[in-house]
């Protein structure tokens, strides 16, 4: 038996987790060696051949191979039914989709996937939303991109879940130092160095990164650090993680899809500026694991997280000041300053003669001489700041006895999670610059001023067992049980509302069940089918702006809170894998029903600020679909091709409002019946990707990878009813020479044939800035053009 405990332990720390280049294996290999970890604690994990369901993985050596800016580039790049948008318009800030569920940055937007760093969960505890950058992908030593509703994983894992390891001295031994420079300016620079001495290892890394990006007005910075202190012996592990990021972004998000062909403007150029995110990250992860018996492995965590976040966006606005009466306008009670005074010229600084107010610019009311009017176009600044503090624990148990006589391996775990939050915002009226810019008056908007404290806390319980039922067949069953309790305090509208007048916990329960089976009918065949649950409970900034009286501006503006429900996802799964000759092959299906989905439904605006609206729950939506992959190694080529189709759909009728839609007019008012089968926004339907590494000498390697995504509907076209955003192609380059043991260079370049593509859509306003003359609401967030860097690396 100690021998048996040993062999797993071996086969633990030895299949990180892929052989196949750009991580398309697939976990196909029907090889006892090939162990995947199946919980957010790894453990001891389960032969590949034994998952019933269709795991991507990717290696160290796989992310570095593809120069990849990030994890999240490396995966639209290489990996089935992912794609991103550039929503954002900055590269450190996609929203990263899988099987048409979303991991973004952006508060707000509907979060589908969980995501754990070293079995933490860094689903920010706000809005469930991810912030990329704070995950160094220098120490990334293995990431599993994990499928389904699988409830294991705990809250998020709607569509999926992303499991990262970082590295350690013992796996990751040696020093190096990276640099690269090219495009947009961007220079980048990563140091590691890792090591061991006897039971003892440590492990850093360093990177600093920045650019002007490619887009007007559009700098960012990224600070990276992570450390680990390890200890390992036969029967004992234990690691400590520090990881410390600070980044400086600016993503101007979408322009008007005329702005390029203005005079003077172009692809470049930016709507209204500046988009500012700034994040401060400090967490530390402590991961131990123990052998109690031969059988029985005990495996626990606990960490502390704290991230701080500010945010500056200045934007247009429903506003203009107007010269006149007073009597000539009607001023909204929410267009007053942070003391409840009606806003005038005068408190502007535009002198005491001046009577200057705000109206909306088709105020009814408004004089109709022209002559007599002059109009000023205001701007927003929308600024907010969020400090999340986090900490939890988490444990499990591995049972390798067996069971009836048959292999069997039960893994019982639990997990707590903690977190405050100390969230402020504020909307400053602002005037233009003569780019666009903004600023500001000094005076705000009492209405969206927010002064918030949310607590809250996460239990959960959960099992997983499989046992072999003959030697070609094994049975999975596993559930988990979350609680969910959400305490939100503090007020809006500058103290006139109470978020919580009730004073009440928000509390969601629920029991997510799944069961899997593989079938092996041959040495280089198997089959396996799956069904799985999984929920999220909805975030405190949806349980805050729920209220449809009272719409708010997201992410801004909140309100006292009705109750939404909590989104539950039922997931079928089901495919073929194996082998045929060196080409590894899979073909699988999917099927997703969430049930009460939760989704932001816009609200016409009487006050001036824009993107008012409300969350709400809807009956259902679905996501189906298809996936084919190949994977081939022989001699010197690597090779890999992937088909995905998901077909996303909104699967019960509801109306929605958008008056910047190109269909809306005076007989619908903007408002629209989104019908059953109406496509979800934003996700391509097919995407195709390939990808080859050839060695032509000892010393140089080069290869490239393209892919096509068609196209989807802007984001204010639920009901579908104008065109699509147009489909598009990429092909990137890249290379590696190898001087010696110690020196090699690199290059690549990104969008070879310099395609003019956009990724991302929306129907905004684009009257809301000055000096342009625009009448087509569709917004864009445009693709990079052809980029190259070269860089070279030291070893030691």
């Amino acid at each position: 038996m100690q021998h048996k405990r040993k062999t797993l332990a071996l086969m633990l720390a030895t299949a990180i987790i892929s052989t196949a280049t750009y991580a398309e294996e697939d976990q196909l290999e029907l090889s006892e060696i090939e162990v995947i970890g199946i919980t957010p604690l790894h453990g001891v994990g389960l032969p590949a051949d034994q998952i019933a369901s269709n795991i991507q993985s990717a290696t160290a050596a796989d992310i570095e191979n593809s120069q990849s800016l990030d994890m999240t580039d490396f995966m639209n790049k290489t990996l089935g039914s992912v794609s991103i948008n550039a929503a954002q318009n900055n590269p450190f800030q996609p929203d990263l989709q899988f099987r048409g569920f979303t991991a973004s940055p952006l508060v707000g937007v509907s979060q589908g996937l969980s995501i754990y760093q070293d079995g933490v969960r860094i689903n920010e505890p706000f809005g469930d939303s991810v912030n990329f950058e704070l995950i160094p992908e220098s120490a990334i030593a293995s990431m599993n991109l994990m499928p389904g509703s699988n409830p294991v994983f705990g809250l998020n894992t709607l569509g999926g879940a992303i499991s990262i390891e970082t590295k350690n001295g013992f796996s990751s031994p040696g020093h190096s130092l990276e640099a690269y420079t090219g495009s947009f300016a961007r220079h980048s620079a990563t140091l590691e160095s890792g090591g061991s001495d006897g039971d003892f290892a440590y492990y850093v890394t360093g990177a600093f990164t920045e650019e002007d990006g490619w887009r007007d007005h559009s700098p960012s910075e990224v600070k990276q650090f992570l450390s680990k202190l390890s200890y390992q012996n036969e029967v004992s592990t234990l690691d400590l993680t520090l990881t410390a990021v600070d980044s400086d972004l600016n993503g101007n998000g979408p322009a008007p899809i005329q702005l390029e062909n203005v005079a003077g403007e172009g692809r470049e150029s930016v709507f209204t500026h500046p988009d500012n995110t700034q994040n401060e990250l400090r967490m530390a992860i402590l991961n131990g694991s123990h052998w109690i018996s031969d059988n029985v492995l005990m495996s626990a965590n606990t960490y502390f997280r704290n991230n701080d976040r500010s945010t500056f966006n200045g934007d247009g606005a429903e506003l203009e000041m107007v010269e006149g009466d007073d009597d000539d306008f009607e001023i909204d009670e929410a267009l007053v300053d942070s003391f409840g005074q009606p806003i005038t010229g005068e408190s502007l600084g535009f002198g005491e003669d001046d009577e200057f107010l705000f109206a909306e610019g088709d105020d009814d009311d408004d004089d109709d001489d022209d002559d007599e009017e002059e109009e000023l176009t205001l701007a927003i600044n929308n600024t907010s700041t969020t400090k999340q503090d986090s900490r939890g624990v988490g444990m499990q148990f591995t049972f390798l006895n067996d069971m009836f006589a048959k292999e069997n391996q039960l893994i019982l775990g639990a997990s707590y999670d903690k977190s405050d939050v100390k969230y402020k915002a504020q909307s400053e009226v602002a005037t233009f610059t003569d780019d666009r810019g903004t600023n500001g008056t000094g005076v705000l908007l009492g209405a969206a001023i927010v002064n918030a404290q949310i607590d809250t806390e996460s239990f959960g319980l959960f099992f997983t067992d499989t046992i072999s039922v003959t030697d070609k067949v094994a049975l999975t069953l596993a559930g988990r049980y979350n609680r969910t309790a959400i305490d939100i305090s503090g007020t809006s509208g500058n103290g006139s509302q109470d978020l919580n007048e009730e004073g009440d916990t928000h509390i969601f329960n629920r029991f997510n069940p799944s069961i899997g089976i593989t079938v092996a009918p041959s040495e280089t065949v198997g089959i396996y089918a799956s069904y799985s649950e999984a929920n999220r409970a909805p975030t405190p900034s949806e349980l805050t702006c729920a209220d449809k009286e009272h719409p708010c501006a997201l992410p801004n503006s909140f309100l006292s809170d009705p109750p939404l429900d909590d989104v539950v996802a039922k997931t079928w799964e089901g495919g073929i894998r194996g082998q045929m000759g060196n080409i590894d092959w899979n073909l699988g299906l999917f099927h997703t029903t969430n049930k009460d989905d939760i989704i932001f439904l816009p609200a016409e605006s009487d006050d001036g600020r824009i993107n008012l609206g409300n969350f709400d729950n809807i009956d259902e939506t679905q996501r189906n679909g298809l996936e084919f992959s190949l994977t081939g190694k022989k001699d010197k080529l690597n090779w890999f091709a992937n088909y995905s189709y998901v077909k996303a759909t909104f699967e019960s009728e509801f109306a929605t409002v958008n008056g910047n839609h190109p269909a809306a007019n005076d007989d619908n008012e903007g408002e629209f019946d989104v019908e059953k089968g109406d496509s979800i926004p934003g996700i391509p339907r097919h995407t195709i990707k390939i990808g080859v590494d050839y060695a032509f000498t000892q010393s140089f390697t080069a290869g490239f990878d393209a892919s096509h995504h068609s196209g989807q509907y802007y984001r204010g076209d639920e009901a579908n009813e104008s065109d699509k955003l147009d489909g598009y192609n990429l092909v990137n380059l890249h290379g590696r020479y190898t001087v010696n043991k110690h020196v090699e260079f690199f290059a690549k370049v990104d969008n070879l044939f310099d395609s003019d593509y956009e990724s991302f859509g929306l129907y905004g306003e684009s009257d809301e800035a000055p000096g342009l003359d625009l009448d087509n609401n569709r917004f864009v967030g445009y693709g990079a053009p052809r980029s190259g860097w070269i860089g070279v690396k030291v070893s030691m």
